[in-house]
């Protein structure tokens, strides 16, 4: 017994060891300062990136413009076709209309033999421009820059189909300059697109989003890399999700193609902090290497080939597997075959095997729950969370290592359960959960089933040969560890039970083994303390200081019409600055009918009226007849860069020839625009128009004070952000 039980801490120690190795290798390679002309250097992509990032450059800014001029020049300095696409874009967005002119960079560079694809080029892309709180170093600066240097590359030694870089302009606000890309040329010449992402400041590179038939790309990216990392699962819950990005409408318009990004730090995301020296200098040469490296792969091939989609997974971050959809299946059908041949060959009690597996299922579902509770038993405590972006706590680590712990403590309440059954029974009660999970995503969600389709192959012989139970842990420590942390990255940690759950859908395949180990109860229990007590550290651990900024935000509101001036908030309370203008005990309330852009619960407190500029609507022509007709400019102010425009009631309204479809409008950008509505005959136009300022006015920051150290600007995309809005009302 034992040498049993040393035998077994053996296997565990190799199994926690090739789990570690995983996590380990989940990083990216080290950045380059310089290299070979024929090779890519981050530290090459950098001095772009550094004239890229130095301020906020959001759509229709006047950084948008100094940004889109240092590309294209840039672009055509490395001898491409450059051209930059203006077009005014009309996109419905949730419950408003936006108006933008979006500006793309486009920049060829023709292949030597175009006729091996018909034509089709390839294409990169990645969007220029940032969120009005931070310069975007990352998001998606870093993509811009690494794409200028492929580029630089590339005219090295050409390859023969023509190659697109597509700089985009505006994706922050709806994906505006690709679907003005898409509605201008359409993607019958594509013959596949990459884009490129960032929602962090760090980590490596993974491809988490594929389009159809995309077997040789993933092939491609398998060889193009020295860590191709991506799994088809991400792929599988991605494209379920309400997410976007510019692949979105490239994808939505029938192209083919990859979608990756790099999202650890994700507290720098949209941040004043999305800047150059947060920037991890590894993503950025992860980002250049493997776009240096899908042009080679991709750039002498037939886009036009196609194999059918792939199920995928990389292994210690080095290695990319991958075969077809249609073999997934079949090794499927045959693995879940064996499962049932080696069941009932092994003549054991199938109430045993199904006891078996309904305790791992019970396992998996209390850890999740556990964590779930857990989680808001904290959010309880430290109600100060909910200033954070997605509740992310700073110091994440106590609290992924708490949640890890109390599903390690629920596995090993269920090993004491399982005991009482004997060793064949066991593995094959874990292994007939696997079969139900395989056979469940290979017809639901075929990209998911690779967790469970080689696990269950391995330990098949374990059937037979109990001895080879520590097979089916072994595989998943290579393939499920770096899953796990990722997911808790993207979700969040108040998802962090999605987590937990992958993680214990794997860990049940260590009760076999477990089960041959004393007091597994005691065990349980003292994890169990050692979960409540990182738990407890994090919690406690948890506060603002200058490093770990709590965002805040002030938004200061003028009506010129009433004179009414307001201050609002939509943090979750007041805290020291903001309680110098908003009081402590601040009005709750809704605005969202009146500003869609404030779309969430607001503090709000009287405010000092301020002589800021306001925007103006003039007639420029009205007619009168059946219909009346009135043609009419907005002009914001120099300060102004988004402009928010409501419509009374009218029959329709124009910009140009394109039919507005709703009755509040967003321009982005200090330009004019006109506009034209159908009314009634002798019916007045009603028309409220809203000036959105970046920041806060000198006049406005005067009066609340300095921001302090301990605080910063909350990121765009958590909740609105530092502004001043200025209305005023017109009837034409």
């Amino acid at each position: 017994m034992i040498v049993r039980r040393m035998w077994v801490a053996a296997l565990l120690a190799v199994i926690a060891g090739v789990g570690a190795l995983a996590v380990l290798a989940f990083r990216p390679p080290a950045p380059v300062a310089d290299a070979a002309a024929g090779e890519f250097a981050a530290g090459r992509a950098e001095q772009h990136l550094a004239a890229i990032a130095q301020r906020p450059h959001p759509i229709g800014s006047a950084d948008n413009a100094r940004v889109r001029e240092h590309i294209a020049d840039t672009a055509r300095g490395f001898g491409a076709e450059v051209t930059v696409e203006s077009d005014d874009v009309v996109q419905p967005w949730r419950d408003v209309v936006r108006v933008a002119t979006a500006h793309n960079v486009v920049a060829r560079v023709p292949g030597t033999d175009p006729s091996v694809s018909g034509g089709k080029a390839l294409m990169l892309v990645a969007h220029y421009d940032s969120v009005p709180t931070g310069p975007g170093a990352a998001d998606d600066g870093a993509a811009v820059a690494a794409m200028l240097e492929t580029l630089r590359v590339l005219r090295t030694a050409d390859v023969r189909n023509d190659v697109v870089f597509l700089f985009t302009d505006g994706e922050e606000f709806g994906t505006l300059g690709a679907e003005a890309y898409v509605r201008r040329h359409g993607v019958d010449g594509l013959g596949a697109v990459l884009n490129w992402e960032a929602r962090g400041s760090g980590g490596p590179v993974w491809m988490f989003q594929t389009g159809a038939d995309n077997g040789p790309l993933v092939e491609a990216f398998g060889a193009s890399s020295s860590r191709p990392i991506a799994n088809s699962m991400a792929s599988e819950v991605y494209r379920r999700m309400p997410n976007y990005s510019d692949f979105t409408v490239f994808l939505n318009a029938g192209a083919r193609g990859l979608n990756s990004a790099f999202i650890d730090d994700v507290r720098d995301y949209h941040s004043p902090y999305d800047d150059l020296e947060r920037l991890d200098r590894g993503s950025l040469q992860h980002h250049g290497e493997t776009m240096v490296g899908l042009v080679r792969a991709l750039g002498d091939r037939d886009l036009r080939a196609g194999d059918g989609n792939a199920v995928y997974f990389d292994l210690f971050s080095r290695v990319l597997v991958h075969y077809p959809t249609w073999l997934a299946v079949v090794l499927a059908v045959l693995t879940v075959a064996g499962l049932a041949l080696g069941v009932r060959s092994g003549r054991l009690r199938l109430r045993a095997v199904f006891a078996v597996a309904g305790v791992a299922v019970g396992a998996v579902v209390v850890a999740g729950a556990l964590s779930f509770g857990l989680w808001a038993l904290v959010t309880a405590v430290r109600p100060g969370l909910a200033f954070l972006a997605l509740s992310e706590p700073y110091e994440r680590g106590w609290f992924v290592a708490g949640f890890l712990a109390v599903g390690l403590a629920v596995l090993f309440a269920a090993v004491r359960v399982v005991r009482r059954w004997s060793s064949a029974e066991v593995i094959a009660g874990v292994l007939a959960l696997t079969a139900v999970l395989l056979v469940a995503t290979t017809v639901a969600a075929p990209g998911v089933g690779f967790l469970f389709q080689w696990t269950l192959l391995l330990g098949l012989p374990a059937l037979w040969m109990p001895r080879l139970a520590f097979l089916p842990p072994l595989v998943a420590a290579a393939i499920f560890p770096p899953l796990v942390g990722t997911l808790m990255v993207a979700l969040g940690m108040p998802l962090s039970a999605v987590g937990v759950v992958f993680a214990l859908l794997a860990g049940v395949l260590l009760m076999p083994l477990l089960s041959s180990l004393p007091r597994p109860g005691t065990v349980s229990a003292g994890v169990a303390v050692v979960a409540v007590a990182l738990l407890a550290v994090g919690t406690v651990r948890f506060g603002f200081d200058p490093d770990e900024p709590r965002p805040n935000s002030l938004i200061y509101l003028l009506d010129t019409g009433t004179g009414r001036a307001d201050w609002l908030s939509a943090d979750p309370a007041p805290d020291p600055w903001t309680s110098r203008v908003l009081g402590e005990n601040p009005e709750r309330v809704t605005l969202t009918d009146v500003y869609p852009m404030l779309d969430d619960p607001l503090m709000r407190a009287a405010a000092p009226s301020l002589a800021l500029p306001a925007p103006t609507a003039t007639v420029v022509e009205a007619t009168e007849g059946d219909v009346r007709t009135v043609r009419f400019r907005v002009t914001p102010t120099a300060s102004a860069w988004r402009t928010q425009v409501t419509l009374s009631d009218r029959r329709a309204c124009r910009f140009g020839e394109v039919d507005l479809p709703g009755a509040t409008l967003e321009l982005y950008g200090p330009t004019s625009r006109e506009i034209t509505c159908d009314l009634d005959p002798g019916t007045p136009l009603e028309v409220a128009v809203a000036d959105h300022w970046i920041g806060l006015p000198a006049e406005a920051s005067s009066l609340v004070g300095p921001r302090p150290a301990d605080t910063m600007p909350v990121q765009s995309g958590n909740r609105p952000y530092d502004a001043a809005l200025v209305r005023a009302t017109f009837r034409l």
